[in-house]
């Protein structure tokens, strides 16, 4: 009988010195997932992943933009990069804008928190965010974790732009 495998952290080689950052977030959170993700035109791809829902988020890993498709909901991260803005959702099941997007309805990770990750320039490239599979709350001191890997994401961008690549 084959064991599962336990989730492993994973990154770009650019962000390989975040990893047990990614990983101790997900653990002090108790989340599923905390992922650093970059902005293509048309999909936002993995650049580093930590939890237990690695499984599904594996680096290199994307998820296909809705853009001005109105007929499909938008990803949550697509939703921080557009607005340059964090992004709360305490539980999209219960969400007009983000009920039946592809995290829930394929991962069952029904809460988000994300915040933009910018370059050298400022411009908007990515997210760091986390995901549950339940309804919940972020306090302060847990926002601020959060906003502290940002900033290590867009240090580790200054000196190299390829990072996320």
């Amino acid at each position: 009988m084959n064991e599962p495998k336990p989730h492993a952290t994973a990154t770009t080689a650019g962000l390989v010195e975040i990893g047990p950052q990614l990983e101790e977030l997900a653990t002090r959170l108790g989340v599923k997932s905390v992922l650093v993700m970059r902005s293509d035109p048309d999909s936002m791809v993995v650049a580093a992943t930590a939890g237990e829902a690695t499984r599904h988020y594996t680096v290199g890993a994307a998820g296909t933009k809705a853009g001005q498709d109105d007929s499909r909901v938008p990803l949550y991260c697509e939703r921080v990069v557009d607005s340059d803005s964090a992004v709360f959702v305490e539980d999209s099941r219960a969400d007009a804008e983000f009920a039946g997007n592809e995290d829930e309805t394929e991962f069952g990770l029904s809460n988000y928190l994300g915040m933009p990750v910018h370059d050298a320039h400022g411009k908007v490239v990515g997210t760091v965010c986390v995901l549950d599979d339940h309804a919940r709350h972020y306090a302060a001191d847990e926002r601020e974790a959060l906003a502290r890997l940002r900033t290590e994401v867009e240090s580790v961008m200054a000196s190299d732009p390829t990072a996320l690549d």
